[in-house]
Formats: structure tokens, sequence, C-alpha cells
């Protein structure tokens, strides 16, 4: 298996030194969801990982960071 690993803050989405808090704060960068597809569908595995001190800091719960990620897997298959 071939396999990826992204960082997600600054490769897929603008990072903020305010931290990503919520789905309307996340925004890919463009071509980011493109180039992601490109490898799928190339054979490889793509794996995010992605440490979210904001969670810790109190800024956000795991209810917020999954709908981050919900709205980010969402942009994913629409591309």
């Amino acid at each position: 298996m071939k396999l990826v690993i992204l960082d997600r803050d600054g490769v897929i989405n603008f990072d903020s030194a305010q931290f990503i808090k919520n789905p309307a704060e996340w925004k890919p960068i463009p071509g980011s969801l493109e180039a992601i597809a490109k490898l799928n569908h190339a054979g490889y595995r793509v794996v995010i990982a992605t440490n979210q001190s904001g969670i810790g800091r109190g800024l956000f719960d795991m209810d917020t960071l999954n709908s981050i990620h919900e709205k980010m897997h969402k942009a994913l298959f629409a591309v």
C-alpha cells in the first residue's frame, strides 16, 4: 500500500495564529483538495495527522473538531 501522511493546518487549509475554532474558519488552500483527490485516484491512501492544541486550551471541543473535519471530508468528496 502506498501511504501519504499530511498535516492539516497550513497544508490542506489555511492556518491561523488564532486557531481554527469552528467549521466556518476552515478554508482549504486552493489546489489542496484536488491534490488529495489525485493522490487517491493514483492509489495512495491519504491520512491526515493533526495536533489540535486548541482543544487543550479550551478554545473548542471534540464535537467542534469533528464538525470541522466533517466539513473537510465533504469538501474532499465534492472534488
